[in-house]
């Protein structure tokens, strides 16, 4: 299958380079993304005739399943490697790993958060510098996996709604561990763009709001540092009814002070 890839995080499919193989109904592409959640593991049937209809399928529903399960064997077949198997229990998809982007990305996240770890035990400042470095590499190639929201174009909303709000939590994880690693390395400007954007998305998520004040004050631009804080504020007390955290409330001091200072 050298290659080929299953793509999860954006449009649903089976790519080729930039050719898509399938499949081309949203149906499928629920079934397919299921399959390769689930990493090999069985499937039910009732499983995936709720990731297709969610909680009020037809009556036919089981029925379609199969259908769309010979469907994307057909595709399949043309695929050395990738296997779809079928049992009293339901069905299981195995392909490599490294050819499923969402695996991809989790497993360049992992490796990341354990770069500096490993550095750490050697005590050496230079080699925590040099790690910390790698573990920025491969977060922002993780992140480079992602073409859209993920589950982008799946039938019916159960699926993003629900497995789908999971991965964009760790798509969002994964950006702010990014910009913290380019603060600390002076890549304030970098940082500030990449948090602007998430920020935007979700205002009221305090660890963005925070990262991304502490980069617009080492870019000098503590005017936007701190109308961020006062949005932000007016935000959390008039949607939910509280006064923003310890850290917003540091940062917010620490900008006004560069102000007074004239830093």
């Amino acid at each position: 299958m050298d290659g080929t890839e299953f793509r999860l995080l954006g449009p649903v499919g089976i790519w080729q380079g930039e050719r898509l193989l399938g499949p081309t109904a949203a149906q499928q592409r629920s079934v397919l993304a299921m399959l390769l959640m689930a990493s090999g593991r069985v499937v039910s049937v009732d499983r995936l005739v709720l990731a297709v209809w969610g909680e009020d399928p037809p009556g036919s529903a089981r029925n379609a399943v199969q259908v769309q399960i010979s469907k994307l064997r057909r595709i399949l077949t043309a695929l050395p490697g990738a296997e779809l198997t079928t049992s009293a229990k339901g069905y299981s998809l195995t392909v490599a790993r490294e050819q499923v982007d969402l695996h991809r990305f989790r497993d360049l996240v992992r490796a990341a958060r354990e770069a500096p770890k490993e550095a750490g035990a050697t005590g050496e400042p230079e080699a925590a510098v040099a790690a910390e470095a790698r573990a920025g590499e491969l977060l922002r190639s993780a992140l480079h996996l992602w073409r859209g929201p993920a589950l982008a174009d799946v039938a019916g909303g159960w699926l993003p709604e629900t497995l789908g709000a999971g991965l964009e939590e760790e798509r969002r994880a994964a950006v702010e561990e990014c910009a913290a690693i380019d603060l600390r390395s002076g890549r304030h400007h970098e940082a500030a763009a990449e948090l602007s954007v998430l920020v935007a998305e979700h205002p009221l998520r305090e660890r963005s709001v925070a990262l991304l004040m502490e980069a617009l004050r080492r870019c000098g631009r503590r005017a936007d540092a701190l109308a961020l804080f006062r949005s932000t504020r007016r935000r959390y007390v008039e949607e939910l009814g509280i006064e923003p955290g310890d850290e917003l409330q540091r940062l917010h001091r620490q900008a006004l002070e560069d102000s007074r200072e004239g830093r």
